[in-house]
């Protein structure tokens, strides 16, 4: 027995060494991350920016006496105009090039008057504006620091896994310099309607779920490397943990262009599409790749080039067309006036046109006008905004940009991205027009019949009440 006892005492002994070996390494490997996460912060923080912009002051309209009487606000002396009070805003960013070029959101700098560049060591600058690109929500700004500011590594996300590590840094609320942990949780993400009424066209986001917050959006998606593999764009309201970044790799593409020329210019076809795979047996595929030609444009280069509805678009220049969106992101990858070679079924064969693309324009063939009446803000549709809308052919209107909280709009339902199409029984084609049925109707009652279209849907009718005070 007591041989026994001393080979169970040796036993015991022999474990707790391997309990204590392995509980060592593990708090080794938790220290080895946690100072991997530090010195991260530490490489990559100073690459990274606070931005706060003040917009330009809104203007009501003029010549609109019985307007300004209506709605009880002292009407503007002669020559002069009401203004209302300069919007405010702030982003982040990160430092894309030593001499002071910072990229962010387009977003973030849009409209804006002013803007200003707090470093990581709390100094401020004046910045200008380089270049915007709304589809795509990026720009490029910059500052004159007279030092060589710490550029950020670009990373690559063409590489990127699902669960792989990822960190956003910037000044989520405010808060200079924040930084949050978590994961690729999807990529690829495409269709997020909301985004699209904002003007994020182009998607194909990295999906996180390390913490974005209002303020981080421009600041900087990184590895544990620290290079950046995406720049934070979105969040879905209400959901914990879910939040957008666009590709590194997209932006590369687009930055150039920005710094050299202040835009980016896309090739345009000029069609509304749908994913083939809907329609395939209807039209006899072979299989479900492409994109079906819902409606034409006028005066477009597909319609030169004699592309008709219900035609599928195959391949473009022999590279297949995986759905709809594939097909937005490869006519746009090229540049205006440059031919491409479409293939496309028709009447169950293949045949192939040359197409000559311009360039893709959000005002092309209308007017940028817009407005803000009853709490919304109102645009001129335009062949992209109805191509981007997919709405149905002869659809005429204006299109909802934004509705303000707690606005008559808002309480008759409204939402972003609907298209007004009559006002108190009256059609309406543009801005101008809604303006001036709301001009001719202010004295005959409180309310305003409204008729929209959202999305897909057959038009729907509300109203919009008005109180005098």
């Amino acid at each position: 027995m007591t041989k026994l006892n001393g080979y169970a005492a040796t036993l015991i002994l022999v474990i707790l060494g391997i309990f204590s070996s392995v509980a060592m390494a593990q708090s080794a490997l938790l220290q080895q991350l946690e100072d991997s996460f530090v010195g991260l912060h530490e490489k990559v923080g100073p690459s990274v920016v606070s931005i706060e912009v003040k917009g330009k002051a809104a203007e009501l309209p003029q010549g609109m006496e019985e307007f300004y009487r209506f709605f009880g606000m002292p009407k503007p002396e002669p020559g002069q105009r009401r203004q209302l009070p300069r919007p405010q805003g702030m982003g982040s960013g990160f430092i894309y090039s030593e001499d002071g070029v910072i990229i962010t959101n387009n977003h973030v700098v849009e409209d804006a008057e002013e803007i200003v560049v707090r470093l990581w060591n709390g100094r401020e600058y004046p910045a200008t504006l380089l270049g915007t690109d709304p589809e795509g929500d990026l720009a490029a700004i910059k500052v004159d620091a007279q030092e060589k500011l710490p550029a950020a590594e670009l990373g690559d996300s063409d590489g990127l896994r699902v669960g792989q590590f990822s960190i956003a840094i910037g000044s989520p609320r405010g808060f200079d310099g924040s930084v949050s942990f978590g994961h690729i949780s999807a990529l690829g993400r495409e269709g997020l309607y909301g985004l699209q009424m904002q003007g994020l066209v182009f998607q194909h986001l990295i999906q996180t779920d390390a913490a974005i917050n209002l303020g981080n959006s421009g600041g900087p998606l990184v590895d544990i490397h620290g290079r950046v593999i995406g720049i934070n764009v979105a969040i879905i309201y209400g959901a914990n943990s879910i939040g957008f970044a666009i590709p590194i790799n997209t932006a590369k593409q687009v930055i150039p262009q920005l710094i050299a020329k202040g835009k980016v210019t896309r090739g345009y076809l000029g069609v509304s599409i749908k994913d083939a795979k809907e329609f395939a047996e209807a039209v006899e595929l072979p299989d479900q790749r492409g994109a079906i030609v819902d409606q034409v444009q006028p005066g477009t280069p597909a319609k030169r080039a004699g592309i008709q509805t219900y035609d599928v678009l195959r391949k473009i220049d022999g590279k297949v067309v995986e759905d709809a969106t594939d097909l937005v992101r490869t006519i746009s990858s090229y540049l205006p006036r440059e031919a491409v070679k479409v293939e496309i079924w028709r009447d169950g064969k293949m045949q192939e046109v040359v197409v000559q693309l311009e360039e893709r324009n959000l005002v092309a063939g209308a007017t940028s006008e817009e407005t803000k009446v009853f709490g919304l803000e109102l645009r001129d549709l335009t062949p992209t905004l109805i191509e981007r809308l997919k709405l149905r052919e002869g659809v005429k209107g204006v299109l909802v940009h934004s509705v303000e909280p707690d606005s008559p709009a808002e309480k008759a339902h409204l939402m972003p991205g609907d298209v007004i199409i009559e006002l108190a029984r009256e059609s309406v084609s543009s801005v101008a027009d809604f303006q001036r049925i709301v001009e001719s109707h202010a004295q005959s009652g409180s309310s305003f019949l409204l008729r929209y279209v959202r999305g897909e849907r057959e038009p729907e009718i509300t109203v919009i009440h008005i109180s005098e005070e």
